[in-house]
């Protein structure tokens, strides 16, 4: 169960085979080798299980702390399951009761985490070297504890009530600390988020007001050029009329459909957020060169998400857009809000070439054309859309294009 309940605790609800079969190896494992040493089995299990963590996540700091806080709570279970048998005189029951007791505390853990995500309060924390190896320092010198307190005296219950006690506290100091760090970490991204709307509204205004100077600019000229449209008519000279088309005219009918005039629909985005990541991310396309367009027929002022976490999505879909198209030397990219009755979808359609991977592929975690962990790919966005109800993702190849659809059904905002 370490393992299960280390995802569980890093937000990865979805367990897949793999983990009970690694679960149920890791038990007959700890069952083999404890007929020589019970240190040396939890020991070797609690390694495998770092590195068997580490190749799903690639976070080595967090798997080391995810998993040495899930040997913990399983130690406290242990005892807690030991207390149980002696009092109760349960005799050989204790495995049924260690299981009893090891899912609840896999359906708590898992409605704890559910819970902290409702309030927004659930964020993830990158540990340091330092922080890591004082977890796996605690835990050995717990298990020295245990070997010594315990298993060299014949587990003794008052030693195993006195090391449950001494468990809890380590762990209550734990959570202490780290829910101070979890807000703490929620402060400084809200702050830092709040100074990059800034930024990008400010931005944005800065383009609307340029844009808009433009289009003054341009109605200017095309009164006068229809006014000067009058004296070849009068005159019936269709052979210069037809060169001022050619040399006037058509040149301002080009500019009309110019890439400065493909995002006038994004004003009609009502949400801050999710309206300055679009400008900004197919602004910064249209800088790079790529021909860039954005459709939304309608006003759109409610999207029943969570405006961060669709902020988040959209951002992720746009880079890997921008990213995959900025290498082709004629890459386009097509943007569009619908909405109707029951839903909003959102439709990000990009160019492709032969070289693009698979779409299985880019839902490996950490997965990046750049290189080795530099992407935040789709697992992330994944993980972003599990957390909302009403939000599904559909990721396919079409026709030479990626395209990828958020579909939000109308209602409540709803979050895991």
């Amino acid at each position: 169960m370490i393992v299960l309940n280390a995802k569980i605790a890093l937000g990865r609800e979805k367990i897949q085979i793999k983990d009970i079969v690694f679960s149920i190896a890791g038990a007959y494992l700890i069952g083999y080798l404890s007929n020589f040493s019970q240190l040396l089995a939890m020991t070797i299990f609690v390694s495998i299980t770092c590195i068997y963590l580490y190749l799903d996540i690639r976070n080595l700091e967090t798997s080391v702390i995810a998993v040495t806080m899930s040997y913990l709570a399983g130690i406290m279970l242990d005892h807690f399951s030991d207390i149980i048998v002696d009092s109760f005189k349960l005799g050989q029951l204790y495995l049924i009761v260690l299981i009893i007791l090891e899912i609840i505390f896999a359906i708590s853990l898992s409605l704890f985490v559910k819970y902290m995500r409702n309030r927004q309060s659930y964020v993830d924390i990158q540990f340091t070297k330092l922080e890591s190896i004082l977890a796996m320092v605690t835990s050995i010198i717990f298990c020295l504890l245990i070997f010594f307190t315990e298993i060299r005296q014949d587990n003794h219950l008052n030693n195993i009530v006195y090391n449950l006690i001494l468990l809890i506290l380590i762990v209550i100091i734990f959570f202490v600390i780290s829910y101070e760090r979890v807000q703490q970490t929620k402060r400084d991204y809200e702050l830092r988020s709040q100074k990059q709307r800034i930024k990008n509204d400010n931005r944005y205004i800065k383009e609307m007001e340029k844009h808009y100077n433009e289009l003054r600019k341009f109605r200017h000229d095309y009164q006068n050029t229809l006014l000067s449209l009058d004296e070849y008519i009068k005159t019936d000279d269709i052979d210069g009329l037809k060169q001022y088309y050619d040399n006037s005219i058509k040149p301002i009918s080009s500019k009309l459909n110019s890439e400065k005039y493909k995002l006038e629909d994004i004003s009609r985005v009502g949400n801050k957020e999710l309206k300055s990541i679009l400008f900004n991310k197919l602004y910064s396309a249209q800088m790079a060169g790529i021909e860039v367009t954005f459709e939304a027929r309608s006003p759109i002022n409610d999207f029943y998400v969570d405006s961060l976490d669709l902020a988040l999505a959209l951002g992720i879909i746009l880079d890997n857009a921008i990213e995959d198209t900025e290498k082709q030397s004629h890459g386009d990219i097509l943007t569009g809000i619908m909405k109707d009755e029951s839903s909003i979808m959102i439709i990000v359609q990009n160019s492709i070439t032969e070289e693009t991977p698979p779409v299985w592929k880019m839902k490996t975690p950490g997965y990046s054309t750049k290189g080795n962990n530099r992407g935040m790919g789709l697992a992330n966005l994944t993980e972003i859309i599990d957390r909302n109800q009403n939000v599904t993702l559909e990721t396919m190849k079409l026709n030479g294009y990626f395209l990828q659809k958020l579909n939000i059904k109308i209602g409540e905002v709803q979050n895991d």
